[in-house]
């Protein structure tokens, strides 16, 4: 019978050696390894970062992050794909993980359980991320997690998060551009 081993801490996840490519974060104390992003995934993040980017380029409401970890608690310190976090949220002397949650953040489906993708959905809204979209590309949809549910997208139907990024509305279809 294999021994139990306790949860890691983000600071003892931290302290781990890091293999070049790898990608890993820690959802409840445990370390999940993703392997690096295929083509489809990586066009449909820089699909995300783009359209977010255009609209944050002159209003400045907004810093879009890719691929950051945030400290959410003892225990999480998860790792969207494209992340969006308003303007005069962030500590300017931090130096560490960012220690909040994003107000958006985008997780695009390529090779994470099913599991683990709605832990991380649950995770991000419970610490106060406003919207959590999630991606799947061979579906060409996109799921919006909110505090008040879920909703499906596709085709052209607009993604937008007005109570988060004022003026920010793309047809679901410009995310898949490309594929």
């Amino acid at each position: 019978m294999a021994a139990a081993t306790a949860p890691l801490t983000v600071d003892q996840f931290l302290l781990l050696p890091e293999e070049e490519g790898v990608r890993q974060e820690l959802v409840a104390g445990e370390v999940f390894t993703t392997p690096p992003g295929e083509q489809t995934h990586e066009i449909v993040k820089s699909n995300f970062t783009r359209e977010l980017v255009v609209c944050m380029e002159h209003r400045q409401l907004a810093f879009v992050m890719c691929g950051t970890m945030y400290r959410l608690s003892l225990y999480d310190a998860p790792q969207p794909d494209v992340s969006v976090i308003l303007s005069g949220r962030l500590d300017p002397g931090n130096t560490g993980l960012i220690a909040l949650a994003p107000d958006i953040a985008v997780e695009v489906v390529s090779s994470e359980s099913a599991k683990l993708l709605l832990t991380k959905v649950k995770l991000y809204l419970q610490h106060g991320t406003r919207a959590v979209w999630v991606a799947y590309p061979e579906l060409r949809t996109v799921f919006v997690y909110e505090a008040s549910g879920v909703r499906e997208l596709s085709g052209e139907q607009p993604l937008e998060a007005p109570e988060v990024l004022s003026g920010f509305r793309v047809p679901v279809s410009a995310f898949f551009a490309g594929l």
